[in-house]
């Protein structure tokens, strides 16, 4: 039978993710977090090589994943890493295993075109996504994940009463709930600063500020024992003022409204299907109320695009 031991903080790997819409710098963040953290890196790349952009100020190395994205490459590729005795793994990014080609939606729909009940072939699907999620949580290796973030606008309130749209994430494209399961989760802007939605650290808990080395020092540190001052808390500012609806779910009213589209322009079912995978939705009721009525214009659209055909 097997003995408990004392728990110790220093055994333990930590599991971060940084969130955003393209373009907020999740790359070059988790290059510097990594390069605090620990001083052999490597780097699993989805994003045609983007990472290697940034070998001039950064020594790491890189393992390039083509399409298709399957499970199994990535799971080949943190073996191989934690093998090689890297300290630090940056994944770059874990959105293609679920919605990139060949990811597990593909995969999903391909199983669907086969025949069969839809919704039981989402077993399949469920259980490689829960393999790959262990494999992520389990691996004896700092990790650092990037997530793609769905991107919508809010408008930033001038000194005049003059707004201007900002583009901004909302959702990370990846299995519902999946960021829950690290243990912290940095979400960054176009701004480059980075809010943070979870933290078991309590290291930056409140904190808004661009990711640097020293972020990844705070974990080491942590790690180990030590006592680490909390970043400062920085609220968010005040002259912000979201659209309405942007975070909100779709209404039972505005998802009638979805339906009503699609059967008035006369839109095969596959086609939505495919479209509410372009906003990592697996169903409509995963819709944000402004991605349904972006989706209802992109229906009406489709009926001007296939008359115009």
């Amino acid at each position: 039978m097997s003995k408990f031991q004392k728990a110790e903080r220093k055994r333990a790997k930590i599991k971060v993710a940084i969130t955003g819409p393209s373009g907020a710098g999740k790359t070059f963040s988790a290059l510097t977090l990594a390069t605090g953290l620990g001083k052999k890196i490597a780097v699993i790349d989805t994003e045609n090589d983007s990472a290697s952009l940034y070998s001039d100020r950064f020594e790491f190395d890189t393992l390039v994943i083509s399409p298709p994205y399957t499970v199994q490459k990535y799971l080949e590729a943190i073996s191989a890493a934690t093998e090689e005795g890297y300290e630090v793994l940056i994944i770059d990014s874990i959105t293609h295993a679920w919605a990139g080609e060949g990811g597990l939606l593909s995969k999903k729909e391909a199983l669907d075109a086969r025949g069969g009940n839809s919704f039981s072939n989402w077993a399949g699907i469920t259980k490689e996504h829960e393999a790959f999620k262990a494999t992520l949580l389990v691996s004896d290796i700092h990790l650092v994940c990037t997530m793609r973030s769905k991107q919508d606008y809010v408008l930033d309130m001038g000194d005049k009463g003059k707004t201007t749209p900002r583009k901004v994430g909302l959702a990370p494209i990846q299995r519902e709930g999946m960021e829950y399961e690290f243990t912290t989760v940095f979400d960054i802007a176009m701004d480059h600063n980075a809010s943070t939605s979870k933290d078991r650290t309590g290291l930056f808990d409140g904190h808004t500020a661009k990711i640097t080395k020293d972020t990844g020092r705070k974990f080491q540190q942590w790690l180990n024992g030590a006592k680490v001052d909390p970043a400062p808390r920085v609220p968010a500012p005040a002259n912000v003022t979201e659209l309405d609806g942007t975070f909100r779910k779709a209404s039972e009213q505005e998802l009638r409204r979805l339906f009503g589209a699609k059967n008035s322009v006369g839109m095969p079912d596959e086609m939505l299907k495919n479209m509410l995978v372009e906003f990592g939705a697996e169903s409509s009721r995963d819709l944000s109320s402004a991605d349904c009525e972006e989706l209802i214009d992109r229906v009406k659209g489709w009926q001007q695009a296939s008359t115009t055909a």
